[in-house]
């Protein structure tokens, strides 16, 4: 006859597992996010900035920061190098743009190592928006602006994090099922004497 310790401590002992299985994966499927930009998705400048500046949600590496700032041609408007502080990457443009439609190219490496991209397009002047098809053989980044229309994470991600629940639940099972086999073993060993 099963006694009731193995039982109340198995009905314990899942939960708690796929809690810390659950808990543990959070972290991990977190990216950094790009929370507003200057100047912002659509903005229709009257003159052109100085600088374009990028806020992420948290502070992002400094080693694989880009930032372009393309018109239609795909001529490149930015004068140095990304600088990277506390989540905001800046880039100062080059004095003599002129008026047109621009695209903000950006790709940064999150904190945990994932790279993140996105493009923010803006006019100066009276110019339409840029209008642009990618090429063949450019990788299409996800539209990236401030606010609610931050990147959307890639299918790639999603099937990484189902993965990594689906790894975690069995082993909580697998878990489970061995606490129970070795006390159900034991208390036989032990009724046997």
């Amino acid at each position: 006859m099963l006694s009731r310790f193995p039982l109340r401590s198995l009905l314990v002992a899942v939960p708690l597992a796929i809690a810390v299985v659950l808990l543990g994966t959070a972290p991990a499927s977190a990216h950094d996010e790009l929370l507003e930009s200057s100047p912002a998705s659509g903005a229709a400048l009257t003159s052109a900035p100085a600088e374009v500046s990028l806020t992420f949600s948290a502070d992002v590496l400094t080693i694989g920061a880009a930032v372009i700032v393309a018109d239609a041609s795909g001529h490149d408007w930015a004068a140095s190098a990304p600088s990277v502080d506390n989540g905001v990457v800046t880039v100062a443009l080059d004095p003599q743009i002129p008026v047109g439609g621009y695209e903000i190219r950006w790709r940064v490496v999150s904190q945990d190592g994932h790279p993140i991209s996105g493009l923010i397009p803006f006019t100066v002047g009276d110019a339409a928006p840029l209008t642009r098809t990618p090429a063949a053989s450019e990788p299409s980044a996800p539209a990236a602006t401030a606010g609610a229309d931050a990147p959307a994470q890639s299918t790639h991600e999603d099937q990484s994090i189902l993965r990594v629940l689906l790894v975690g639940a069995a082993g909580a099972i697998i878990a489970a099922a061995a606490y129970t086999v070795f006390h159900f073993l034991r208390r036989k060993k032990g009724t046997s004497l």
